[in-house]
């Protein structure tokens, strides 16, 4: 049998563990009964420790890339890092070949899928307590709202010594009907209770938690979402007159650029209706959008609508972010909630000027009037009036591309320091843990 075949190959056969692939949908898992109880399972502290990650989908966004960062930077004399992922995937892209090709044993949970669905999530359940059980893992970290529940639960009933959740958002923040947004606050505060430690990538947050008594906040830790900033910071190279010449624009025309996924909470379509706004004024300027998603169709024909749509364009998925980041004069993304908004970090990474919107956690990462500007959330106008402001006075982006650049540099927001921060929570969870057993 090849290792790929089903979910774990026996050490006896082979001698490692296999793992499978997102095309696999059926893989094979062994009974309960032949894994080794968790309870008195405490491996001596000199000794590495299986961190398994959880999350629901490992598409192209800032959750998915601060898992990845952790996997691939934890300190591998210490930690064997693994992760667990549902089957979805989607036009945003996907980390999961990135997963692997960094050496990490990647695991399809065929029934972890992002919509609530009653059945697949009980599937899901007893899917990833017998993984934790056949992996033998000593720590758990769930990302996201769904794995997060899910896996957290599996956690406790599977008896792994720690869990970990890193809360990237909350699921309530979004427009719900009452019911539903009660039902979320208590799903997250029961598993609250699941876990050894919360860790949150902005304080309002871990505020927002607090304030609804999610958990226990002797065990908060603030850890912001790291980034590379080396590639941000080293991305021009020429890059900015090559994406200028393929995109068929000289160096005069402003480019108000985004990187997102393109979904509804965005806020996407208010930078179409400044642009028309704008376009009006008889201003020259170009927006460009790296990224792709479910929207794109539907934001394509509201640009054709608004007749912008021979000022836009979009790149779909890319690898080369940092290249198109320096091709931008200004960075734009007006959206409706942010857990933090690691991608402001990546353009002030490149030395430039931000545009966002007073939400979340985005004020944690821009400072308002110096590194870029924030906005209230869904006001078109102001969103055109800021635009107007940056695009024709290059004195003034060169002054904030400066000041946002050196505010990126900061320790807090390097993703090794992120992973260091992380490692520290691990050890004194593990600590805790290994207190009460004895």
């Amino acid at each position: 049998m090849k290792p790929k075949d089903k979910l774990r190959t026996e050490t006896a056969d082979n001698g490692r563990d296999g793992q499978i692939t997102q095309n696999q949908t059926q893989p094979s898992f062994p009974h309960i009964s032949q894994f080794t109880h968790h309870a008195s399972r405490f491996t001596p502290h000199d000794s590495r420790l299986k961190v398994l990650h959880v999350i629901t989908r490992m598409i192209i966004g800032g959750a998915e890339w601060n898992t990845l960062y952790t996997c691939q930077l934890l300190n591998r004399s210490r930690y064997e890092p693994l992760l667990a992922t549902g089957p979805e995937t989607g036009p945003e892209g996907s980390l999961i070949e990135a997963t692997e090709a960094s050496g990490i044993p990647v695991f399809i949970v065929p029934d972890l899928v992002r919509e609530i669905d009653l059945k697949r999530d009980l599937k899901a359940l007893v899917q990833l307590i017998r993984l934790y059980r056949d992996l033998e893992v000593d720590i758990v970290h769930t990302h996201t709202s769904k794995a997060g529940i899910l896996g957290r639960l599996a956690g406790r009933l599977a008896k792994v010594p720690v869990v970990i959740h890193t809360v990237h958002g909350f699921a309530f923040t979004a427009p719900l009907p009452k019911w539903q947004r009660q039902l979320y606050i208590t799903l997250e505060k029961m598993a609250g209770r699941w876990c050894d430690a919360l860790i949150f990538i902005s304080k309002p947050l871990m505020a927002e938690a607090g304030k609804l008594g999610i958990g226990d906040p002797k065990t908060y830790a603030y850890i912001p979402s790291g980034i590379d900033t080396k590639a941000f910071q080293n991305g021009n190279n020429g890059n900015r007159e090559l994406k200028r010449r393929m995109l068929g624009l000289t160096d005069h025309v402003p480019i108000i650029g985004t990187v997102s996924r393109l979904v509804k909470d965005k806020g996407l379509e208010l930078i179409l209706e400044a642009a028309a706004q704008l376009k009006a004024k008889g201003l020259k300027f170009h927006m460009v959008w790296v990224g792709d998603g479910p929207m794109r169709d539907e934001l394509e024909r509201l640009a054709q609508k608004l007749g912008v749509a021979d000022r836009l364009s979009i790149t779909g998925m890319c690898t080369d972010v940092p290249a198109w980041l320096s091709c931008f004069d200004i960075f734009v993304l007006p959206t409706m909630w942010e857990g933090m908004g690691r991608v402001f970090l990546e353009a002030q990474a490149a030395g430039i000027p931000v545009i966002g919107t007073k939400v979340g956690g985005v004020p944690d990462v821009v400072r308002d009037g110096e590194t870029g500007i924030l906005i209230q959330p869904n006001d078109a106008k102001t969103l055109a009036e800021t635009i107007e402001l940056l695009i024709t006075n290059a004195e003034l982006r060169r002054q904030m591309g400066i000041a946002a650049a050196q505010f990126a540099s900061n320790e807090q927001f390097q993703v090794e320091f992120m992973v260091r921060k992380i490692e520290e929570v691990y050890e004194q969870a593990w600590q805790r843990r290994a207190k009460v057993r004895r």
